[in-house]
């Protein structure tokens, strides 16, 4: 009988790692910096921090009234967007500012690793298994892949980011496109997340499997982030509060 599962998917935040409004905070003076290096105003003067956090708060207010989340939008469309805002130009190569922009501040104050994630991936490694991960994030699916493989030591298959794809879970569009990337059927893959709403039904409407993560939930702060317990009359989902607990989902023994 072959396995149920081919591939595994994880989501990232309050999965994989989990991080405070200070980590977060922190992260993005180091964006700011980067953004101030690569923009110049008008009169060639440097733009200041207190103008780039103006212009992204302006930024926010306009994609509420579009009904787009920041992490919709690709990271180049986002620093072009604070720039048209400011009125500025680009100081240095379009790229090189867009890299900056999307992997600043992880390196200088990374969020903090699930204990259980490393070990589990390096598992699925040995036996074959490739793992992939699905997350909404304002970063590249570049910049979170060549992190986690880094300072992570996770070898994944790929990171699919919604700024990648212009749209956030639970929409299809986030799922359908990992599962265009890994090649197999969307029956074959299993989905690991930490919240019914986005993982569990975003998975379940995209045709994958589907299991709801609980291990960090009290590291949970952002309130954008729905922490909703599963229906108690639904127990098609497995509910596991470790990381361990997965290859026995994909029938690895």
């Amino acid at each position: 009988m072959s396995a149920p599962f081919r591939v595994l998917s994880l989501d990232l935040h309050d999965t994989l790692v989990w991080d405070t409004p200070a980590i977060v905070e922190a992260q993005y003076d180091v964006r700011w910096t980067a953004l101030a290096h690569g923009l110049r105003m008008s009169n060639g003067s440097q733009v200041s921090s207190e103008q780039l956090r103006a212009a992204r708060k302006t930024l926010y207010s306009e994609l509420k009234s579009e009904g787009r989340p920041i992490e919709s939008v690709p990271v180049p469309n986002q620093v072009d967007r604070i720039r048209h805002l400011l009125g500025a130009h680009y100081a240095l190569p379009v790229e090189e500012v867009v890299q900056s922009y999307a992997e600043g501040g992880l390196k200088e104050h990374p969020p903090v690793f699930n204990t259980e994630a490393q070990p589990l991936v390096e598992f699925l490694n040995k036996a074959g298994f490739p793992v992939i991960v699905i997350t909404d994030t304002s970063r590249s699916g570049s910049a979170w892949k060549v992190f986690l493989e880094g300072a992570g030591g996770m070898r994944l298959a790929d990171v699919v980011a919604s700024t990648d794809v212009g749209a956030c879970k639970p929409d299809q569009r986030i799922f359908s496109e990992a599962v265009r990337r890994v090649g197999v059927p969307a029956s074959k893959v299993l989905h690991v997340g930490d919240s019914w709403t986005w993982d569990v039904e975003g998975a379940r409407q995209s045709g994958m499997g589907a299991a709801l993560y609980r291990g960090l939930w009290s590291h949970s702060w952002d309130l954008d982030n729905p922490r909703d317990n599963p229906p108690s009359i639904d127990l098609s989902v497995p509910r596991i509060d470790h990381l361990s607990e997965v290859p026995e989902l994909l029938g690895i023994p």
